[in-house]
């Protein structure tokens, strides 16, 4: 599709796009796009599904009850300037590490706003045509994720010496609002947007009925949240950056003196060698020291810890959670650590927690990044013979390519703390589950399997860590079966076969599903290193997004009565949620495959009194397809 025939809102998006290709672009006149009603219609369709938005903010509401009229209203406000975003209502959200984790619910409205803020800003900083972010920065941007992060690692970090962890104290909770401000500046002018960025900002919380005004911080389950987080700490990848020029040194390293001793030992012994009788003893001798000499050099570092004089900086970014690999000294790895934890005090007021910044010697030591325990290198090389032009010689393998293996032992304490294992790993009945049916247990634990195994689907150790991890949830899984049926595991197994094959019949004994714990193949057990998966969030087409719009409900009729009066969207939270028997007009919904529906305020009203339950779809007046 031509850009001529896209509504004015999606062509100025794509022009911000375009123009921002050139980083030093300034963007002037961007609030008028908050005016456009195909905006907010995008951000509806584009967030509208998410079971979060059925939990009410501060002011009582959902998305539910959504309708043109809200639209209007919202740029009603946004023309006079009247427009204030509510606070958000606070809740806690427990950690890995017992601890709470604050998160702010924003009302459905303010929703709205932020994602199409978040839209402008996203084709201001992270335009297709040329991201003004950068590329080693990965957290919350299309396309990219955790395994990009980690890929990078895989690819580019060969030969790295000491890695330096970084943490930082309460990011999120501690970004200077006025200092977020001026970095914006730099690529937005238009004051009227600016203005209501900083209202997004200092908009609050709600917490034991009591309004706390936001001093510093980017509100935590706010839409615009994690962009505003990446232009805040991208100051800090232009720092990395100015750090690889003053440090890295690309010249030849150089080779260490006790390499070159070995050499020179293994060459005299070999002239030596050349010297003696084929056959004697003493020339066998040579031969064995000198093995044992080629060994040992096998072993060594050519350019020793200090990496020869030759030095590199690799910098890897996810949300606030960073690492940097040194090619070189520890001196040089300590002095970058201390002048970062400057520059966090200096220029951006956030605090690097010595405490938790470690320098790992990327060797001997691991440094645990996303998930992944890291190392570059073996404290042992592995050595194996090969044949070269008939000859077979030793070879050193892998010695200096990262290591990432999955953290075995803190999923088993995360599967310990959900409730399918004891601490020790031994696979117990999941008391949560009993109440579900067979299929849904099933379907439960093959989806935490999944989740596992697609997340280190890249591990050294993928094939040992698999079957302990599907041990323990296959196992947990069907104790929970006998805890629901009081059957023995013994019996369970005999009659559904060790990976518990269900089958589900129907009135005349036809068999309609099969359901069975997760049986990977033997490829996907096996290491791949390279196995990486893309980022999930997929970049803003304009012809797709388009295609949204031109689909969307919010301007239909009552899909009961067909009366255009006072039509609003009626939402559900879920369809077919498992273990929950599905009923009333939601069980009409999950017939349709819908989770929203055009309704009148008279049919709303109807629907949540349940006057509606048991309707078809014949009694509708706007013909619905299922789209299972």
């Amino acid at each position: 599709m031509s850009n001529e025939n896209l509504p004015t809102g999606l062509k100025r998006v794509q022009a911000l796009r375009e123009r921002n290709s050139d980083p030093k672009f300034i963007n002037d006149d961007l609030y008028r796009l908050m005016y456009r009603p195909e905006l907010y219609v995008l951000a509806y369709e584009r967030i509208k599904s998410s079971a979060g938005n059925m939990t009410k903010g501060t002011d009582g509401k959902t998305a539910d009850g959504t309708s043109a009229r809200t639209i209007e209203d919202i740029i009603k406000q946004m023309r006079d300037l009247s427009f204030q975003f509510q606070p958000a209502r606070r809740v806690y959200i427990p950690k890995a590490n017992g601890k709470k984790r604050p998160l702010g619910v924003p009302a459905f409205r303010d929703k709205l706003v932020q994602e199409v803020m978040r839209l402008i800003l996203s084709a201001i900083y992270d335009s297709p045509e040329g991201a003004f972010f950068h590329p080693n920065s990965h957290g919350f941007r299309p396309g990219m994720g955790c395994h990009t992060a980690l890929k990078q690692i895989r690819r580019e970090w060969q030969g790295v010496k000491w890695i330096v962890e970084g943490d930082i104290k309460g990011c999120f909770d501690n970004i200077d609002h006025h200092r977020l401000i001026q970095i914006l500046k730099r690529k937005v002018s238009d004051e009227r947007f600016i203005q209501l960025v900083w209202k997004a900002l200092k908009a609050g919380y709600m917490e034991e009925m009591a309004l706390k005004l936001t001093k510093a911080g980017s509100p935590q389950g706010s839409i615009v949240s994690p962009l505003l987080a990446n232009i805040y700490l991208h100051e800090f990848d232009r720092f990395v950056d100015r750090m690889k020029q003053k440090y890295e040194v690309r010249t030849a390293p150089k080779v260490s003196k006790e390499y070159k001793q070995l050499g020179y030992q293994i060459e005299k012994l070999s002239k030596l060698v050349n010297e003696l009788e084929r056959g004697s003893r003493n020339r066998r001798d040579v031969v064995g020291q000198i093995k044992k000499l080629v060994k040992e050099r096998l072993q060594m570092n050519p350019y020793g810890d200090e990496g020869g004089g030759h030095v590199l900086i690799h910098f890897v970014r996810y949300a606030d959670d960073w690492i940097i690999g040194v090619n070189g000294s520890k001196e040089v790895a300590v002095k970058i650590r201390d002048e970062a934890k400057a520059f966090f005090g200096r220029n951006l007021n956030l605090e690097l927690s010595m405490e938790k910044t470690h320098i790992r010697h990327a060797r001997t030591e691991e440094a645990y990044f996303l998930g992944t325990r890291i190392k570059v290198g073996r404290s042992k090389p592995i050595l194996s013979y090969v044949n070269s032009n008939g000859n077979t010689r030793l070879r050193k393998v892998g010695a200096s390519n990262p290591v990432m293996m999955a953290p075995t032992q803190k999923v088993v304490n995360n599967l310990a703390e959900k409730g399918l294992c004891t601490p020790f790993g031994e696979p117990i009945a999941k008391k949560s589950w009993i109440a579900l049916d067979d299929f849904a247990i099933i379907e439960m634990a093959n989806s935490v399997l999944r989740g596992i195994l697609n997340y280190y689907s890249f591990a050294d150790n993928r094939s040992t860590f698999a079957y302990r991890i599907m041990y323990i949830i296959h196992f947990s899984a069907a104790k929970t079966l006998c805890a629901k049926h009081r059957t023995s595991l013994k019996q369970l197994m005999s009659k559904h076969g060790r990976f518990v094959k269900m089958n589900a019949y129907d009135e005349t004994g036809k068999r309609i599903a099969v359901k069975q714990l997760y049986k990977p193949s033997n490829a996907d057990l096996n290491r791949d290193p390279n196995r990486f998966m893309k980022g999930t969030v997929l970049p803003l087409d304009v012809n797709a997004e388009y295609g949204k719009l031109t689909r969307t409900k919010l301007y239909d009729d009552c899909a009961v009565c067909g009366s255009d009066d006072q039509v609003q969207m009626h939402h559900v939270r879920h369809i077919r949620k498992m273990g929950e028997k599905v009923e009333g007009f939601v069980r009409f919904l999950a017939s349709i495959n819908r989770k929203q529906i055009p309704l009148c305020h008279q049919c709303h009203v109807k629907v949540h009194k349940g006057q509606y339950d048991g309707i078809s779809l014949k009694e509708l007046a706007q013909p619905y397809t299922a789209t299972r």
